[in-house]
């Protein structure tokens, strides 16, 4: 059988090189009919399902090669396969997968640089740290797994471990420019220039054009904002801004009219048989990034009636599964009022079964995904008792906070350039009072200045939006010890304050193209 395998293999990689696609998936096809255990072919199907864009079937395909390896086929594509889970929002199966394998196993500790980080990813920070534990006296040192333990420890608010583990990784690979960027946002430089002078070495040794160089541009501007060497971090985020915009391709007239698209939809309420109530009742805290999603999120979840299941994918999850399509959010789609169309009331109750997985038992939780703000108007005909949270800030500062912040995984590429961040930033609060005066039962704005100048009125604002009694202690947010797993895990474990208020203001002459662009229109 193996030789049937083997040949039938090498048969569908050939009709892959000659761009056979169709030849080339019939082959592993074949090889599963005989082999379910086949986590190659497994993948490659998965992979073929979703060119397609069959997502039901390339997310069966993943989930059969996790089942796989579970009854004990070969580990050597563990890696890949947790990756995919990922890409299908299986956090559960992620940790389930890695946690069932035998941490002594060599393919185990040849992938684990990625099982880390995949722990870490799906919100399993503690067993994250269980893995490293167990994994690392076994290796010799490895800056991944270390920059990994870092990340993780600073995501649980262990900030002090943190910045020493940043500063172990950078010692074991001084040219691992994750480290550099991520510890130019974690905290402030106590032995300046030193910072400064490893990141231009390292630059020293990489090509201009090189993605890569982008962070370092980026760890440079926050070391020299820090300083308040204000013109010359101006010129490196320039510098770094320039390669995102040329990595990302983000076209501003496109963004404009999927943002008058998605304005064509609406969100009245529609009219829903009277049930009872299924709790948790989602609430969706959403906006742009960097307006106070977050800040918000970490109040709230001080309430005892509200538990938070972070910065999750599981509405478009349910969306994908629903319409057997990849679905991210309705913004990119040439056809958004097509998803209207779609059996709706299945999706809010594969999302309800989604959600009760990640938070506690209480009679609310929290989803606070900023890029569900582009999905408003499928939530309020899905989730009709959900509640939504828009955060709106200043648009100065929400368009220059967007742009100095380096997005990971090519999220947000319109933050990096004037004319885009200008159209998504005007785009985004006029949708969002417009659907809020079409309904304004399920969704409020809430200002982020009102939000740090004078928290307890904002907050009471909030809780008798949502429905929720008034409760002590809100707004101390030292006493909330859950997880952090965003651009703003070191600034929230901060007490509330107003320091980000015209931040944009320190760049105020090389930020006048913008403000124009925000004051004169689109």
């Amino acid at each position: 059988m193996q030789q049937t395998l083997d040949s039938l293999w090498n048969e569908g990689q050939a009709l892959e090189s000659e761009r056979n696609l169709t030849g080339a998936r019939a082959k592993y096809e074949a090889i599963v009919a005989i082999d379910a255990r086949h986590i190659a072919a497994q993948l490659r199907i998965s992979r073929f399902a979703q060119f397609s864009d069959d997502y039901r079937l390339a997310h069966r395909h993943v989930l059969d090669a996790a089942d796989a390896i579970r009854a004990g086929a070969s580990t050597k594509l563990l890696g890949f396969v947790t990756q995919r889970l990922l890409d299908f929002s299986e956090d559960n199966e992620v940790a389930a997968l890695i946690l069932s394998t035998d941490w002594n196993d060599p393919e185990v500790l040849r992938q684990s640089p990625a099982l880390s980080q995949h722990l870490w990813l799906c919100g399993r920070y503690q067993d994250a740290l269980r893995f490293l534990d167990a994994i690392e006296p076994k290796l010799a040192p490895n800056a991944l797994l270390v920059f990994t333990r870092a990340s993780v420890l600073r995501y649980l608010g262990r900030m002090e471990e943190a910045l020493t583990q940043y500063e172990r990784a950078i010692a074991l690979d001084p040219a691992l420019v994750d480290a550099h960027w991520a510890l130019s946002t974690h905290s402030y430089d106590p032995h300046p220039p030193r910072r400064l002078e490893r990141i231009q070495q390292v630059a020293a040794h990489r090509r201009p054009a090189d993605p890569d160089i982008a962070h370092l541009h980026y760890a440079r501007f926050r070391e020299l904002e820090h300083s308040g060497r204000h013109e010359q971090a101006w010129d490196a985020l320039q510098a770094g801004a320039r390669i995102m915009q040329r990595t990302t391709r983000h076209s501003a007239a496109e963004d404009r009219s999927a943002l008058e698209r998605l304005r064509m939809l609406g969100c009245e309420p529609t009219p829903h048989p009277v049930c009872q109530v299924e709790q948790p009742i989602p609430i969706f805290i959403v906006g742009l990034p960097r307006t106070g999603t977050t800040l918000l999120d970490r109040i709230l979840g001080n309430h005892g009636w509200v538990s938070s299941a972070g910065e999750r994918n599981d509405f478009s999850a349910a969306v994908s599964e629903v319409s057997n399509h990849f679905f991210s959010t309705l913004l990119p789609e040439a056809d958004p009022a097509a998803f209207l169309e779609i059996d709706l009331s299945m999706v809010g109750r594969l999302y309800l079964q989604r959600l009760k997985r990640h938070v506690s038992a209480t009679a609310f939780a929290i989803d606070k995904n900023p890029q569900n703000l582009f999905n408003i108007p499928l939530i309020v005909r899905a989730l009709p008792q959900a509640r939504i949270l828009i955060l709106e800030r200043d648009p100065m500062d929400t368009a220059f906070s967007n742009y100095k912040e380096l997005f990971q995984g090519g999220a947000y590429p319109y933050s990096y350039d004037a004319a885009s961040l200008a159209v998504r930033v005007r785009g985004a609060t006029r949708l969002m009072h417009w659907w809020q005066s079409q309904n304004p039962e399920a969704i409020r704005v809430v200002s982020y200045e009102q939000l740090v100048q004078s928290p307890d009125t904002a907050i009471g604002d909030v809780l008798s939006f949502i429905g929720l009694p008034p409760a002590h202690g809100l707004t101390a947010l030292e006493s909330n010890k859950s997880a952090v797993a965003t651009a703003s895990s070191s600034q929230v474990r901060e007490p509330i304050n107003t320091r980000s208020i015209g931040a944009w203001k320190r760049y105020a002459t090389q930020l006048e193209p913008l403000r124009k662009l925000l004051d004169g229109g689109n």
